[in-house]
């Protein structure tokens, strides 16, 4: 897994032009905050003398001790941050509103930054949020900044990484006032978002701007820091010569900034150049050469990236044992810090190893947490908008209440100071309550607007966090909440069809992401042209869908599964000027299971066809592998043979059938 180091500066926008400023300011906390990226304990042991002198204005003393706090952080030195914290806070005491308010949010800031390092990052989300809310017009934009950059990281660790963007260029706004490091540090850390969020071509173009502001500063460091998105970005386009060299000049300008962390860093994600190559002994030789670097730095992240590659590495050289150890401390450690989008990743990354490396049955326990953990930041916030929505509702709601209780309590003392009057009054009291009576009509009528306006909002979201925005389809979320209805809503029934593409990331390295998109359009259009009006066709995640057919006969149930094949490898899909050969592999099964009619619970079910589905990528692609029978009395027999269905199929004691696919499958031109 390739990594990128991001500190204090790190995000700006796109098409900023060109300007004269210097790459620092001739001012010691600026020259020390921009020396620090490289050389952090000097940096930080200067700061500290600096900031002993006496009768430093407040103001300036809170802003340095920022500066020192984050190198800190940067340094993972936990009790040298909480001092400075303590200096910070007492800042905050013996000054006016203004001064309490900065040291309230540098403080969390810093403590964000702690969270950050060690997890979990929930909490230093919420840290965040709370410390942005004392932030205005008149904070110290270096005080901005370094919220809203910190803040967009962990968001997309997190996989929010549309509010991470936001608050990168927010924050690249404000750099635009600041030093010319800032803006081009911050513009690759945004790049670096893009990148990971899949949006390769937004990322090019500002990693570009970057580049060209680092060079016109002679700034090693973010030439460091670009070059090393730029080696990502040419490896996920298959230009691997290319890729290797620009990773290796990243790591020669690190070695000219003196940045020694940085050139630990680089050296993992050479080693991860090596291992998605194929090429596992250098992939090792040169994570061990990281290794002694990163701890003599005492740089957690370059050593847990080197520990990876290593253990990555040891696997696909078929030396399980000692690798294994050394990937789950990693998944281990980004599970304890609720990095999200990182353990999604490293899920994946290890069961492509142990896949290359014949170890099939791990590799597909590996896989299906992958699915899970990517899953996970998607909802996450489709349960935050709900949230958000419904507390939107409810605060009306009881808006609404307060109108009708306020209406009656008037109507109450009106009625009691007419009853005082003469006799001759009560053609007027007679009037007045009968207007009440139309205001009170209209209020109920306008809240039952409100509701039904409201009601139609819920409808209208639910579709949309229901619906694959790329291919139209329903998603996931979608087939959950039906298998979550009926009287026997924990038990699957009819049949169950999960379709991966097969090399689907070839064709993204190959073509680009936009043809990788044209690709999912056309195969969605193809799967619903297959199946009937009642069935129902969904996008699982990635390349993968799944197709749920109502109860059938055995034989067409097979038919479909040979139809789906044809339909997918039968013609190429035209992306551009290019036609793109496409095949599947698909795993099926019936429910309930036969031949003793077992009831499996829907999450049971998926992972058989998940299984199947295996077993067909396995055998050579482009093929389908349905149960056709499962001789099981108990839910236990079924879990136990699904540890490893293809045994169970070889020594017979299950029946699978395996169709394959058209063989003269279009070439890709």
């Amino acid at each position: 897994m390739l990594m990128l180091a991001i500190g204090f500066g790190s995000a700006a926008g796109a098409g900023a032009p060109p300007d004269d400023r210097p790459l620092y300011p001739d001012e010691p906390l600026e020259r020390l905050q921009y020396q620090g990226r490289a050389r952090p304990d000097q940096a930080a042991a200067e700061l500290e003398r600096l900031l002993a002198k006496p009768d430093l204005p407040p103001a300036y003393l809170l802003e340095g001790l920022l500066a020192l706090g984050v190198l800190y952080v940067d340094m993972e030195q936990v009790d040298a941050t909480n001092a400075v914290i303590a200096r910070v806070e007492q800042i905050g005491r013996d000054g006016n509103d203004r001064l309490q308010r900065d040291a309230a949010v540098t403080a969390d800031r810093l403590r964000a930054g702690l969270l950050r390092n060690s997890g979990p990052l929930a909490r230093a989300d919420a840290l965040l949020d709370e410390a942005e809310r004392g932030l205005d017009g008149n904070s110290s934009v270096l005080l901005r900044i370094a919220c809203l950059s910190t803040h967009a990281g962990i968001k997309e660790e997190l996989g929010r990484f549309d509010e991470a963007v936001r608050l990168y260029q927010d924050a690249i706004h404000l750099s635009e006032r600041s030093a010319r490091w800032r803006a081009s540090s911050l513009l690759n850390a945004l790049a670096y978002t893009l990148f990971r969020a899949g949006q390769q071509e937004r990322a090019w173009q500002i990693n570009e701007d970057a580049k060209q502001r680092a060079i016109a500063g002679n700034d090693w460091m973010s030439l460091n820091e670009v070059l090393s998105v730029e080696g990502m970005l040419l490896a996920d386009q298959g230009r691997n010569a290319e890729s290797l060299q620009t990773l290796k000049q990243a790591n020669a300008y690190a070695r000219t900034a003196g940045a020694r962390r940085d050139e630990a860093l680089g050296l993992g994600n050479i080693s991860d150049y090596y291992l998605r190559q194929g090429d596992y002994k250098t992939a090792y030789a040169t994570a061990q050469q990281a290794l002694p670097l990163a701890r003599a730095m005492r740089f957690s992240q370059a050593e847990q990236l080197a520990q990876l590659n290593s253990g990555l590495a040891l696997i696909a050289m078929r030396r399980k044992d000692e690798g294994l150890p050394l990937v789950e401390e990693a998944l281990s450690q980004y599970q304890r810090s609720d990095e999200i989008v990182s353990l999604a990743e490293t899920l994946d990354d290890l069961g492509t190893y142990l896949e290359a490396a014949g170890y099939h049955g791990e590799a597909l326990a590996a896989f299906r947490q992958h699915r899970e953990r990517a899953q996970e930041a998607f909802q996450r916030n489709q349960q935050r908008a709900l949230v958000e929505l419904q507390e939107s509702f409810d605060a009306e709601r009881r808006r609404h209440e307060r109108e009708l209780l306020t209406d009656d309590n008037q109507l109450m003392q009106e009625a009691l100071r007419q009853s005082e009057l003469r006799f001759r009054e009560w053609a007027l009291v007679t009037a007045v309550c009968g207007m009440a009576v139309v205001l009170l009509l209209l209020v109920y009528l306008r809240t039952r607007a409100t509701q039904r306006a409201l009601s139609s909002n819920n409808e209208r979201l639910k579709v949309q966090t229901e619906q694959d925005p790329l291919t139209g389809l329903a998603n996931r979320r979608h087939l959950q909440r039906l298998a979550a209805q009926g009287d026997r809503a924990n038990d699957a029934r009819g049949t169950l069809y999960l379709l991966d593409l097969d090399h689907f990331k070839r064709i993204n390295d190959h073509f680009g992401h936009a043809a990788g998109d044209a690709v999912l359009i056309e195969v969605a259009r193809r799967l619903k042209a297959v199946v009937r009006e009642e069935d129902l066709v969904v996008r699982w995640g990635g390349e993968e869908f799944m197709i749920l057919v109502p109860a059938g006969q055995a034989e067409q149930t097979e038919l479909l599964a040979q139809r789906l094949l044809a339909a997918l490898a039968s013609l190429p899909v035209l992306a551009g000027t290019s036609h793109i050969a496409i095949t599947g592999s698909i795993g099926f099964a019936s429910f309930p299971l036969q031949p003793h009619q077992l009831e499996v619970p829907w999450s049971v079910a998926i992972d058989l066809v998940d299984s199947a589905m295996y077993i067909a990528k396995t055998q050579g692609r482009n093929r389908a592998v349905g149960v056709r029978r499962l001789p099981a009395d108990s839910l236990e027999k079924v879990e136990a043979w699904m540890k490893d269905l293809e045994a169970a199929w070889r020594d017979g004691v299950i029946s699978l059938v395996e169709f394959h696919g058209p063989e003269g499958v279009g070439q890709t031109q």
